[in-house]
């Protein structure tokens, strides 16, 4: 086998592991090798001295995508604090910064320099990773970079390999995207198409459903339906909304196009909500789903527990009466159940809808009972 097909099946492994994360080790590891190098990790720029990544900080670097050679290096890295004064950062970084594709060992230092450097002598040569590359590239306006090792008898990375790193550019952006996509999405760093831990439908480019999991079909009869292939909300007011954002998915085919559209609430008859996630096919899922143009994630609310009025209170600043009135929105509850629950007139609950708004700062129950999923999400 040639190297480059070395190299397309491994790239090819690589999309299969944004589906499978538990096989990112193994798929870079391969990468690597098809590369001629050691190991390969994708990187957030910066993580701060705690190995956090700052986007996510409950996310660690060592959670980032990581071939298994790399792993033992960034745990020394990370523990005993050698980003700090790091000629290879403080080199390289402004050199990828000024335009350049890739940075290479020799961009940043000497033979000669290489022999008292102490990052050089007393971390990488006694873990036997004398060779560097980075490659950067900007993920939905975030910077990433994909460092490289080459290990003992691999030698240097030479300009010939920097060109040939900055060729593979577009598919480490679409990995990254992807993958960071998907974790914000779902809270989790993969989707498998048979197994997604929740209900999902996957939509063509009309917006019709071209199949959709166990957990989904559960949901059809009680808040969504199946009509001519297309997926509706029971209730009109969420229908519209539901198809609204449908459309911007398979139509913009953009993950910006959502970035101001939160999960759509999906009322239910004597039920909390749905909430309805989606997500347009694009960059490396479009690969793997060639015929799909967005994937619709589903939660159901009546899975989870209600949020606790104390912490309503504490997040927003409700009283608690208000609070009471949150909680109950959240759950689908309409004003005039609320009003009878809380034994209530109509109006007074309004008010205290009125204050929530406020002190939320939303306008409508679609909004609300997004962002108290948040507070689901924490308590879970």
């Amino acid at each position: 086998m040639g190297r480059h097909e070395r190299i397309e099946r491994a790239i090819d492994a690589c999309y299969e592991a944004i589906l499978v994360p538990g096989t990112w080790p193994d798929a870079l590891h391969g990468l690597a090798r098809s590369l001629d190098a050691a190991c390969v990790m994708f990187y957030p720029r910066n993580p701060d001295s705690r190995g956090i990544d700052p986007r996510s900080p409950n996310r660690s670097v060592l959670d980032m995508p990581i071939s298994h050679d790399f792993r033992d290096l960034l745990t020394e890295y990370i523990r005993n604090n050698w980003f700090l004064n790091h000629y290879r950062a403080e080199r390289g970084f402004p050199l990828l910064d000024s335009g350049r594709i890739v940075v290479i060992e020799d961009d940043l230092s000497t033979a000669d320099e290489r022999r008292r450097l102490r990052h050089y002598n007393e971390l990488y040569l006694p873990f036997g990773f004398p060779g560097f590359a980075m490659a950067a590239c900007s993920v939905e306006g975030m910077p990433w970079a994909v460092p490289m090792l080459k290990g003992k008898g691999q030698g240097q990375f030479t300009r010939e390999d920097a060109q040939y790193l900055a060729t593979l550019l577009p598919h480490f952006r679409r990995l990254i995207a992807l993958s960071e996509r998907l974790v914000t999405s779902q809270g989790q760093a993969g989707l498998n198409v048979l197994g997604i831990s929740c209900a999902a439908f996957l939509l063509d480019w009309r917006g019709t459903v071209m199949h959709f999991n166990s957990r989904a079909g559960r949901l059809l009869g009680i808040g969504l339906s199946l009509s001519n292939g297309r997926l509706h909300a029971t209730w009109h007011e969420s229908d519209a909304e539901l198809q609204r954002v449908i459309q911007i998915a398979t139509r913009t085919r953009t993950a910006s196009a959502l970035n101001d559209v939160g999960p759509v609430v999906i009322a239910r008859h004597g039920r909390r909500p749905l909430l309805v996630d989606v997500l347009p096919t694009i960059g490396l899922i479009a690969d793997v789903f060639q015929s799909t143009s967005a994937i619709l994630v589903v939660s159901d609310l009546d899975e989870r527990p209600l949020p606790s009025t104390a912490r309503l209170r504490n997040a927003f600043g409700l009283t608690a009466a208000e609070a009471r009135v949150a909680s109950h929105l959240s759950g689908g509850h309409d004003l005039d159940s609320i009003a009878d629950e809380m034994k209530l007139s109509r109006e007074t609950v309004r008010v205290h809808l009125k204050n929530i708004y406020f002190k939320t700062d939303t306008h409508r129950q679609a909004e609300l009972v997004s962002l108290v999923t948040r507070i689901y999400r924490k308590d879970a």
